[in-house]
């Protein structure tokens, strides 16, 4: 059973709930109660590709993803013994003729900030993965620290990290609502009862609305369904241990266990599903299977003798320029959102539950810049787009 009290409650056991629970308990927040609706990483998070990498199209977003990825490496260390199951595989991205302007302006400012990456010739790509037609590809990126960890594993050790420093994990606990008096915080309502807190952190992702809206404060936050298809590499395959990230057909291929390769869709047409978070479909269509698979044929003629595994369905937490909001509630004083990661809340994790903890803790973050991650930056005009972005992509 759930207490009666805690200081602060953090909503959601999904990655970055359970890394806010880590840091809160280590910053010595008090009584900190993580509540999960149903078991941790069972969500969006689970189900993520989990790559790890460090190229952004925002300098922001570049050192938050350095030192992340730094953490990814060394995993251990900040987690008390915790465990990722980081792979460093390295990765590569490949794009069209139109995209060169914009690339070389990336690489060139994520360069300048120190991240480990390199621009290649298509006949460079050939040499660097073999079994990948460089058919349309005008120039490339490969970033060798790059890899893939695993979702569940990585909650999980936030989750035993933050018990270890003195936070309760509950799951199968459902929040109703968010309970607040006079425009202050009160705590929330669980389906076994009120727990009262004088701080709420909401990392609930595409389920935000469920509980901002009845507050009167409606975010900008849309549950987006994404597809994932699993392809069991043929033995011409066998070698591919890179992830790649194809520009020209909107594909990319995350190395996963054994011989098996992920294949999904972030072309702007394969992130428009708007739908019910508590209602989708868990597993992939028929035609989207179809689709990716001959994105992946076209990279890799050799996957036309892939087996099929099969796929699955996701959600992504949308926000109007793909980036996190990371801010304290205007309506609800002590009450503070960390959702809208739209598809890269995995591989910031580490970060964001740290920025989140010191916006609670001391109002603001210690080396980046939170505010830049305010809800009302739409409002305002401002949102967190890239000065150079990949035309045709919703996610950058």
């Amino acid at each position: 059973m759930p207490p009666r009290a805690a200081d602060i409650i953090v909503i959601g056991g999904g990655v970055n709930g359970a890394s806010v629970a880590m840091h809160l308990a280590r910053m010595g927040a008090g009584r900190v109660a993580l509540v999960e609706k149903g078991h941790l990483a069972g969500g969006a998070s689970g189900r993520s590709g989990a790559m790890v990498r460090e190229h952004y199209l925002h300098p922001t977003l570049v050192k938050m993803a350095m030192e992340a990825s730094d953490i990814f490496h060394n995993f251990a260390d900040a987690t008390d013994g915790g465990d990722a199951r980081f792979s460093q595989t390295g990765r590569v991205l490949a794009f069209p003729k139109e995209h060169r302007a914009a690339v070389e302006a990336n690489f060139a400012m994520n360069r300048e900030l120190g991240v480990n990456i390199h621009a290649l010739a298509p006949r460079e790509l050939s040499e660097l993965v073999p079994a990948m037609s460089v058919e349309g590809v005008d120039i490339g990126l490969y970033e060798p620290e790059s890899g893939y960890a695993d979702p569940v594993a990585t909650t999980y050790a936030y989750a035993d990290a933050a018990r270890r420093h003195g936070a309760d994990i509950f799951t199968e606990t459902p929040v109703a609502s968010i309970l607040a008096e006079g425009g202050r915080v009160r705590g929330v309502r669980t389906a076994d009862g009120v727990i009262e807190a004088g701080a709420v952190v909401a990392a609930v992702g595409p389920w935000t609305n469920a509980l901002a809206a009845p507050l009167g404060e409606p975010l900008p936050v849309t549950p987006i369904r994404v597809q994932m298809v699993h392809l069991r590499r043929p033995p011409a395959l066998e070698s591919l241990n890179v992830n790649v990230i194809d520009y020209t057909t909107g594909a990319y291929f995350r190395v996963d266990a054994g011989f098996g390769t992920l294949v999904g869709g972030e072309a702007w047409d394969d992130l428009t599903e708007t739908v019910n978070p508590d209602a989708f479909a868990l597993n992939a269509d028929h035609d989207t299977i179809a689709k990716f698979w001959d994105r992946a044929r076209l990279r890799f003629p050799e996957f036309a003798a892939a087996t099929c595994r099969g796929g699955y369905g996701s959600l992504y937490d949308m926000t109007p320029d793909g980036n996190p909001i990371l801010d304290r509630s205007r309506a609800v004083d002590g009450l503070y959102w960390a959702t809208g990661f739209s598809g890269h809340g995995f591989k910031l994790s580490p970060v964001v539950g740290r920025m989140v903890a010191e916006l609670v803790m001391n109002g603001d973050s210690s080396n980046h810049p939170v505010r830049e991650f305010r809800a009302a930056r739409f409002a305002e005009g401002e949102p967190l787009d890239a000065e150079h972005p990949y035309e045709g992509r919703r996610h950058q």
